[in-house]
């Protein structure tokens, strides 16, 4: 008993990763462009078809929090895009900046050419060498067509999975002592950038990078002020927030284990015999060992997908390149203080430094909810150009759910960001059509999502939670009639939106059927 004992341990693992190398292997890797040198000409772009840029737009606002208006910014950043395109060949490219409002320093270009970084990016950086460089960055993606893996990520099951046990984790132990909106962010910040590693291959980032810096050395920007800041700081935020939390993560670690084991030992219905409690105790460890696993950060989720796909390098690593690189240019080019007055005139406007300091409030707010202050800082974070906008409504909402207990409905503030349509987010149409159904208020709450979901019925990304909410409330024949929709008009999506529509009766026994599955590989390990 005891070899077959091990063997399972040895075999469980394998099997839990069975879907997941499945869905990787079907990725298609694209080859690097690993030859690019930070100096010289620039290989020529590959053609491509452009997508709609406003549907494009439209589908950002679907996720997180959606996007900051921030107009007198955009036209500062959209001027060194346009440099950035004139600089390597492609002037009359389609693409601009805009600025999302989610708290990791995020950055990321679509293939619609658009490049979409964080509030944050624009709080913390101190030069315009270093913004032009993670824009660069970003925009070597487009040039060099690397983002059309972004569908593929998106089929990938693997991805699916990862995302719903995230969301799922986040769902069951959101109030968890000491775990904030906060932490689920930097959660998602960490899965989201495993499972992009799992998909873009070694040399990608690397020769987006030289790609960045031979654009921006062409401008006159300085190595030292802006690719290596971009990367240090990148490097130090990880590392900060990886500490900052260490305490929180262990323990949130803990309670998803025990949570997980205990689902999946109360799913098993067979007969209570000593066998049967000894196969299931093994899947349920595996279990609780993979949904802890989203909340220990980079180390062990990295070492799932290791075993499955190459990763990007990290941090370190893509600073060691440039670094190379660098030491290969001719004296005086990699120098420099950089530009920092243009910079700072940019950032300082009224316009500007009114909406970084609002966003900075709500986060401090949502960060302690518990906070004798949190009430205070979310309303002031609603002041003046943000009254509007999503983020600062939401951390509103949250304080004074908390300062209630939630024996009051307080979603009502989010109607102001549902009434504006150039911040409407979609965060706001889920969580206000959810709250009024949780407090019986059918009708108005069928009403808050057919709005918002007319409005944002182009962005595919909205599908999933549309679908199961018209599920749960309207009725699982809609839900599967828009599933089909779904599936028609966003190929990527029809996975998770079959899911969507399925009955609490269909998920439970696709649970079954999986458990059985593997219950039954077992077996034959026994035999």
């Amino acid at each position: 008993m005891r070899g077959r004992l091990r063997r399972l341990a040895c075999v469980l693992p394998a099997i839990m990763l069975l879907a997941g190398c499945q869905a990787v292997s079907q990725l298609p890797m694209l080859g690097g462009a690993g030859d690019i040198a930070v100096t010289g000409e620039l290989p020529p772009p590959p053609p491509r078809t452009w997508p709609d840029p406003q549907v494009d737009v439209l589908n950002q606002r679907v996720r997180s929090y959606g996007l900051v208006r921030l107009p007198a910014m955009q036209r500062y950043l959209d001027g060194l895009l346009a440099d950035i395109k004139k600089a390597a060949g492609v002037p009359d490219w389609p693409g601009r900046v805009y600025i999302l409002a989610d708290y990791p320093l995020e950055a990321y270009a679509t293939a619609a050419g658009n490049i979409y970084l964080s509030w944050t990016w624009l709080d913390s950086a101190q030069s315009e060498d270093e913004i032009v460089a993670l824009l660069s960055h970003e925009y070597g993606h487009v040039y060099l067509h690397y983002h059309q893996l972004e569908g593929a990520v998106q089929t990938a099951d693997t991805a699916a999975g990862v995302a719903a046990l995230a969301l799922g984790v986040a769902q069951r132990t959101g109030q968890a002592a000491g775990w904030t909106p906060v932490d689920t962010l930097i959660a998602s910040y960490t899965v989201g950038r495993e499972l992009t590693s799992a998909a873009w291959g070694r040399g990608q980032e690397a020769s987006a990078d030289r790609w960045g810096m031979n654009v921006s050395l062409r401008l006159g920007y300085s190595y030292e002020a802006g690719f290596k800041a971009f990367l240090e700081r990148i490097l130090t935020w990880e590392d900060e927030n990886a500490q900052r939390r260490a305490a929180l993560k262990q323990q949130l670690f803990e309670q998803v284990q025990r949570q997980a084991e205990q689902e999946v030992l109360a799913r098993d219905q067979s007969p209570g015999t000593p066998g049967s409690q000894l196969l299931m105790q093994p899947f349920a460890k595996m279990a609780g060992a993979l949904e802890g696993m989203v909340f220990q950060g980079k180390e062990q989720l990295g070492g799932l997908w290791d075993a499955s796909a190459s990763r990007h390098p990290d941090t370190v690593a893509r600073l060691d390149d440039l670094a190379e690189q660098a030491d290969l240019l001719p004296p005086g080019r990699e120098g420099g203080e950089g530009r920092v007055e243009p910079w700072r005139k940019a950032r300082s406007q009224p316009a500007v430094a009114n909406v970084l300091g609002n966003y900075r409030l709500a986060y401090q707010a949502l960060d302690n909810l518990q906070a004798p202050d949190a009430l205070a800082r979310a309303r002031r974070s609603v002041r003046g150009a943000t009254a509007t906008h999503a983020l600062p409504l939401k951390a509103l909402y949250a304080a004074q759910q908390a300062g209630r207990g939630g024996r009051r409905d307080d979603s009502a503030v989010l109607d102001r960001n549902l009434a504006s349509e150039s911040d409407r987010a979609w965060m706001s149409v889920v969580e206000r059509s959810e709250a009024l159904q949780a407090r019986g208020q059918r009708a108005a709450a069928l009403r808050t999502m057919d709005a918002g979901f007319r409005y944002f019925h182009d962005a595919g990304d909205a599908w999933p939670s549309a679908i199961a909410f018209y599920g749960n409330v309207v009725g699982w024949d809609r839900a599967k009639a828009l599933a089909k929709e779904c599936a028609s008009r966003f190929a990527a999506l029809a996975q998770a939106c079959d899911k969507a529509a399925a009955t609490p009766a269909e998920r439970a026994q696709a649970d079954r059927q999986a458990e059985q599955k593997a219950k039954e590989m077992v077996d034959r390990l026994f035999k």
